[in-house]
């Protein structure tokens, strides 16, 4: 009964220290500066330190949960996330899109800009007035003739 008592006191205590870790441990700027650098592999393409909903995304719970535990043994910012890479894949580390990236998406939205802009221009043009005279093109002087022939035998 004594070693049954014992187990039991382990086991609670083993379970309390497992659970023992807060919502605002988990929420420290640390560990967010750790999970901000890692791509949560639940599929929904953000960062770790999301806020999707149903929040907390218990995939990045979880790994938050590591983050912390990597922390408290004293690993390194680049420490955690070499660990992580070798864990899950090189895939998980998010990288910025650097100064190119990012000067194609603005570049792409500027001419983007330029096309509608000269789309605009060029369909404000106003149009030919109705009443101008025919051009000088005898061919086109003749049908006119003919047409107007042909409206006059309708009257």
């Amino acid at each position: 009964m004594r070693r049954f008592k014992n187990s039991l006191l382990v086991l609670c205590f083993i379970a309390g220290t497992s659970f023992a870790q807060s919502a605002e441990e988990l929420e420290s700027p640390g560990v967010n500066r750790v999970a901000e650098k890692l791509l949560c592999p639940c599929g929904c393409k953000m960062n770790m330190a999301c806020r999707m909903d149903p929040y907390p995304c218990r995939t990045c719970w979880e790994n938050k949960q590591k983050i912390l535990k990597y922390q408290k043994a004293g690993l390194s910012d680049q420490a955690i996330l070499d660990q992580f890479a070798k864990e899950n894949g090189k895939d998980i580390i998010a990288t910025p899109p650097g100064l190119m990236g990012s000067l194609s998406m603005y570049s792409a939205a500027f001419l983007g800009l330029i096309l509608v802009a000269f789309t605009i221009r060029r369909y404000r043009r106003k149009p030919a007035a109705a009443g101008s005279a025919p051009s000088e093109d005898p061919a086109l002087i003749r049908y006119h003739d003919q047409i107007e022939k042909e409206v006059e035998k309708l009257d």
